[in-house]
């Protein structure tokens, strides 16, 4: 193996177990401005309220400033559509400015969400500090952000691995009327988490459209096929595709060459004990009664209900596929316009 593949190797590595090295500074916090750069221009700086919750039960909970830069197409319309992003467990990276490039040439403005920076997380090694459902809460809480703006007309939630949790419970109507009074007009999930269920009789609303790799064994998506089987009705749009060859991380460019991680968990026992609903009382709890209160208990469920061992890797033709089918979703469901 050459030195600068090894070198390479290495930094990938440090970068995806550790995070940046540089520490962020919260524009939220006492106005101060914000030191990080970004290659794209014209957006703005956003700071609103969220709930800190790691579920749906809010009882005991405290609020918190969040942090997101809203970005806009190039050109002047009457009216736009929306779409919400909501990373994963890496946090914000680099990749995700080519989601924000396309769907603001699409015309769309881009409202996007940093999970982390006012939580003081940089990277979750555990995938149990915060729950998908915490990104969620977060999303409908911007979502009421974005609906004050008078010349936006739909909305769109669009999440990448954890936090693609909420673009796919958001299908759900009986969760979101504990959440807001207020709707995605449709949801997008990239290579998410779906190791959830629910009663077959379940309301359900928002279009959905699940985006899985099908070699991904971090967030395998057999139990997001499960989902689509149980939960696709006729008069609700929930739409599945999967890509043949493509990893978790298919559309991030820095694991061009394929890494290997040990000791990361691969989430692929998908027994009643692991399998995770939402309780009469908002609490997360595996179908087979055991709450999640938090970190602790979700940590231990990860732990048990894994392998260790993933491969995440890079895959240009999958990212290219992937793109499209989320800018044919959205013109579907949102019938955007230019």
């Amino acid at each position: 193996m050459s030195g600068l593949r090894i070198a390479i190797i290495f930094l990938v590595s440090s970068v995806l177990l550790n995070g940046c090295t540089y520490k962020k500074t919260n524009p939220c916090i006492n106005n101060v401005e914000s030191q990080t750069t970004s290659i794209l221009k014209n957006y703005e700086i956003i700071c609103f309220e969220t709930v800190d919750s790691y579920d749906l039960n809010y009882e005991s909970d405290n609020n918190l400033t969040l942090y997101a830069k809203v970005f806009f197409p190039p050109y002047i319309k009457s009216s736009y559509n929306a779409v919400i992003l909501s990373h994963g467990s890496g946090g914000v990276r680099k990749y995700h400015n080519r989601y924000v490039e396309f769907l603001t040439e699409a015309g769309y403005v881009v409202f996007q969400i940093d999970h982390y920076l006012a939580r003081g997380i940089r990277y979750s090694k555990t995938f149990s500090e915060v729950s998908g459902i915490t990104f969620m809460n977060d999303a409908y809480k911007a979502l009421e952000i974005v609906k004050k703006y008078d010349n936006i007309d739909k909305i769109a939630y669009l999440g990448w691995s954890q936090g693609g949790v909420g673009p796919i419970l958001s299908h759900f109507d009986d969760l979101v009327e504990r959440i807001s009074e207020n709707r995605f007009d449709t949801a997008i999930a990239i290579y998410p988490y779906c190791g959830f269920t629910f009663e077959a009789d379940i309301q359900t609303q928002t279009p959905l459209l699940i985006i899985t790799g099908r070699e991904d064994d971090l967030t395998p998506e057999e139990p997001c096929i499960t989902l689509r089987d149980k939960f696709a009705k006729n008069d609700r749009v929930f739409d599945l595709v999967s890509l043949k060859g493509a990893r978790h991380g298919f559309d991030n460019p820095f694991l061009f060459f394929g890494f290997e991680f040990t000791k990361l968990p691969s989430l692929d026992n998908h027994s009643d004990e692991c399998t995770l609903t939402i309780n009469n009382y908002g609490n997360i709890q595996t179908v087979a009664g055991e709450i999640i209160y938090g970190p602790k208990e979700s940590a231990d469920i990860i732990d048990r209900c894994s392998s260790k061992g993933v491969m995440v890797k890079y895959n240009h033709e999958a990212t290219l596929k992937s793109q499209k089918h989320v800018l044919n979703f959205l013109s579907k469901t949102l019938n955007n316009m230019q």
